[in-house]
């Protein structure tokens, strides 16, 4: 009990910090920003055993503070900090700090150093938590048992990124990813390395009725074992590529494609899927698309529709083994950034996967969410705003 209120002061400590500082002078004191995120939902699973749950879900509620100053050049200095409730049924601490990092940045450079969301995934999808679809969106966490979705989401960090006029970024990173591994937990080098680069259209053009709004590609490499190999032979790598395409760029009625493919190499002495190292592991091609439908109303978001669909499928197990995933949702606004969701999901195992994680699964999630952002001594025009940081189920 101790140690649980222990880390419940911490928040409050921050919040007392970011009171104290808004009364500075603006050039004297930094840009101060507050950014905070409430997602309840109650979910009801149903699964091939016949099951049923009615859980009250907080998970992913988020509060983060930034600060952001002028340096000695064009550059400008920030300072993130940012905790969330994990999943329900979580091994983690009741809050996981999962944005702590400073950053240095221009027009066309950024550096990043700390722990924030790793790039196992390259766009966001309009689903209401980023973990509803993990297993199709993004590249899974070698290194982890599998029990926390949040092992595969973040991790320490050091990045570098070059934007070349404007539309391309070009980014390197290496990652420390959670080891579970009690041998290596004193070790905190790097585990996984990789490269990406994209072509993204600018927010302020959004609206400037382009098809193409963003394309990419990365490439990403997990330091692993594999007995019997030698260097990059025996580390496990993944090709992603994504784009999200407008296909009707309205600003009233808007509709967007959303499209990510990830190809992960695998090893091709893995045959079977016992156990979520194996799911890791074998060689596997999984995609996930999205179709979303978004009404504007005086410039604002009202309604939004959105239907995904998963497919992963693993090519050299013996036993012929894939993964379906579906999921319909829509979000309605209550008020200023007070939202009303409903989502369902349905999961569909076939072969190993079967048996190793159950032949089906349905999920619906009634669910209320509400964001705030606030910002003191503003100084800076706005690149990012500090809740693109969180998962954006409104992307």
């Amino acid at each position: 009990m101790q140690k649980k209120k222990t880390a419940l002061s911490i928040p409050m400590m921050l919040i007392t910090i970011l009171l104290a500082c808004s009364t500075g002078y603006p050039g004297v004191t930094p840009e101060i920003l507050l950014g905070a995120r409430g997602i309840a939902s109650m979910n009801l699973d149903y699964t091939a055993a016949g099951g049923e749950e009615t859980v009250s879900d907080f998970s992913d509620t988020s509060l983060l503070v930034g600060f952001r100053q002028k340096l000695y050049s064009n550059y400008r200095g920030a300072l993130v900090i940012g905790f969330q409730f994990p999943d329900e049924g979580s091994r983690l601490e009741p809050i996981l700090f999962h944005q702590v990092f400073l950053r240095v940045e221009d027009r066309s450079n950024i550096f990043k150093i700390g722990r924030t969301r790793v790039r196992s995934a390259m766009i966001e999808f309009p689903t209401l938590r980023d973990d509803d679809a993990i297993d199709f969106t993004d590249i899974l966490n070698p290194f982890s048992s599998g029990e926390d979705t949040e092992d595969n989401q973040y991790g320490n960090i050091v990045e570098a990124t070059r934007i070349f006029g404007q539309r391309y970024r070009l980014s390197a990173y290496g990652e420390h990813l959670r080891n579970e591994n009690e041998a290596s937990t004193k070790d905190f080098g790097f585990n996984a390395l990789g490269i990406s680069f994209q072509y993204r259209v600018p927010e302020s053009q959004r609206w400037n009725r382009e098809v193409l709004n963003q394309i990419g590609i990365s490439l990403n490499t997990a330091l692993t074992d594999r007995p019997g190999y030698s260097g990059l032979d025996k580390s496990l790598k993944s090709i992603t590529f994504s784009t999200v395409l407008n296909i009707r760029p309205d600003p009233v009625h808007f509709w967007d494609l959303r499209h990510q493919s990830i190809f992960n190499m695998g090893f091709s002495e893995t045959k079977a899927v016992t156990d979520y190292a194996d799911l890791t592991r074998a060689r596997s091609f999984s995609t996930f698309t999205s179709i979303r439908y978004l009404y504007r109303k005086l410039e604002r978001p009202a309604v939004q529709a959105a239907l995904s669909y998963g497919y992963k499928t693993f090519p050299d197990l013996t036993n012929s083994s894939s993964q379906h995933r579906l999921i319909a949702n829509g979000f309605y606004r209550l008020g200023a950034n007070f939202d009303a969701g409903l989502q369902v999901g349905y999961l569909k195992n076939t072969g190993d996967l079967k048996a190793f994680a159950g032949e089906h699964e349905t999920e619906v999630q009634f669910a209320l969410i509400y964001s705030i952002e606030q910002l003191w001594n503003s100084q800076f025009d706005d690149r990012e705003s500090l809740l693109n940081l969180e998962h954006g189920y409104i992307p």
